[in-house]
């Protein structure tokens, strides 16, 4: 049985994530304790890339403010769908990619964009999931309220955590799993940091590793997906995009990057709002079909 996936909630602690930026370099949220951190959760297959011009100016315009700004750009295709909106957009602030991250996993979320505020020990105080837009006067109010705060008096003291060496947790992830023989999340863990050193071919190993296990994960499939994309392999990263997709019926983050993968006409350079509408219909009755059919076979083979 896989747990079940729980959504994040104001006053919980943040899940800590390490993101590469799109300049290369790692990013670990828990680095950031004491300072406020926004977090902007958008994708290159959505309208909230529009947005990026509205928060390289609010970044500017509180650049005095003790808070960092990160935007996570939700992308299995990885930085090269990415990275001509923010150059368009002139942003300054760090940019990272969720390629094989799932944070949609971590943080319990089926749609973008979203926005979360973490203050300076680490806990969510503010989200929005789905359609939060800083062009809108009540959203900006309320983040600017937020990082604008008076800080507590006594002085909050951290312990310092040792930088993020890939390399090394590596070694350290592969050395545990040689003595279990069912550790999901530090195989998912290990999968995912060898897609982004590169490791391709190692990643898949552990993806199907976990897959033996549990055929249904969808964080396994989209990751197996990815790899299968590095390796120029669109028709096998739609069928395990499409898996994850059967796992997660209503997760629109897994359903809108296979549309984009599969119709890219569609998404770029322009976003066909019309078409994504008449695709689910097209979906529906697809399903509805493979249903019917599903049940006759059922239906045929308890007659015999």
């Amino acid at each position: 049985m896989m747990p079940e996936k729980r959504a994040v909630k104001i006053g919980d602690p943040a899940p800590d994530i390490v993101l590469v930026t799109l300049d290369g370099r790692l990013w670990r949220l828990s680095d950031y304790r004491g300072k406020r951190v926004i977090l902007f959760v958008w994708a290159s297959w959505e309208l909230c890339r529009e947005q990026l011009p509205a928060w390289q100016s609010f970044y500017l315009k509180h650049q005095a403010e003790p808070f960092e700004l990160i935007a996570v750009a939700m992308d299995g295709q990885g930085p090269d769908v990415v990275r001509p909106f923010v150059e368009q957009s002139g942003v300054t602030f760090p940019i990272a990619v969720d390629v094989v991250d799932c944070l949609w996993d971590s943080y319990g979320f089926d749609h973008v964009p979203n926005g979360y505020y973490v203050d300076e020990r680490g806990i969510v105080r503010y989200l929005k999931l789905g359609g939060f837009d800083i062009r809108e006067t009540l959203n900006a109010k309320i983040i600017e309220d937020l990082i604008t705060e008076k800080w507590s008096k006594k002085p909050l003291r951290f312990a310092e955590k040792p930088k993020v060496n890939f390399k090394k947790e590596i070694a350290d992830l592969s050395q545990q799993l040689k003595s279990v023989t069912r550790g999901v999340e530090k195989r998912l863990r290990l999968a995912d940091l060898l897609v982004k050193t590169g490791q391709y071919r190692r990643a898949a190993r552990e993806y199907d590793t976990v897959l033996a296990q549990q055929p249904k994960n969808a964080r396994a499939l989209f990751g197996r997906g990815v790899v299968y994309h590095r390796e120029g392999k669109s028709p096998q990263t739609l069928q395990s995009w499409k898996k994850a997709f059967a796992s997660e019926p209503a997760n629109w983050v897994i359903r809108k990057q296979i549309w984009a993968l599969e119709f890219p006409e569609r998404f770029y350079p322009r976003i066909h709002r019309e078409w994504q509408g008449e695709q689910v219909r097209r979906e529906e009755i697809q399903q509805a079909e493979e249903e019917k059919a599903r049940l006759r076979l059922k239906a045929k083979a308890q007659r015999k």
